[in-house]
């Protein structure tokens, strides 16, 4: 087995198994969280794969698509839910933005460590430090857009269901 099929086997088991860890009564609330962030990130990645930002060169459907699936379509919408259910609603800003941040990071982190030290994604263009910096924006613009929604979602749901105490949590 390759590093890169390792990884890829590791990153679907720690998906699947944190699945077990939501709470019972979160599971509407992290389905949702789920769709929409594999939503914005599936029609950015094929916007990125297709102009030659990215390459994926090992692929679980290298016939089908272009774009790596499991990172992408399960890994990154797994660490949003956790960012959506652990978010601290009530809290200070300074601990809601340290939570964004370290929700972030670990997408960019990851894609950055498996584009230098693997086969699993190239980033084709800049340097290794406007990557970077192009990963923090485009991951903040996605977790930005998908907590708008989410927040609107829950607090739609929560006046049908009669719970407007505490919405997003």
């Amino acid at each position: 087995m390759t590093l890169e099929h390792f990884i890829l086997v590791a990153i679907t088991a720690v998906s699947i198994a944190s699945v077990f860890y939501i709470p019972r009564n979160k599971y509407r609330l992290a389905l949702i969280s789920f769709c929409i962030f594999q939503t914005l990130t599936w029609a950015v990645t094929i916007i990125l794969v297709q102009i030659g930002s990215i390459e994926y060169p090992v692929r679980e459907f290298s016939r089908a698509t272009q774009v790596g699936f499991l990172t992408n379509y399960i890994f990154f919408p797994m660490v949003y839910v956790w960012y959506i259910l652990l978010f601290p609603s009530i809290a200070f800003w300074a601990k809601k933005i340290l939570y964004f941040f370290i929700f972030i990071s670990i997408i960019v982190w990851f894609i950055y460590f498996t584009a230098v030290y693997t086969d699993l994604e190239n980033l084709k263009r800049g340097t290794p430090h406007s990557q970077i910096i192009r990963l923090y924006i485009n991951f903040s613009i996605d977790f930005i857009i998908c907590h708008i929604y989410i927040s609107w979602f829950s607090k739609k749901e929560a006046l049908l269901t009669g719970e407007i105490n505490h919405v997003s949590n």
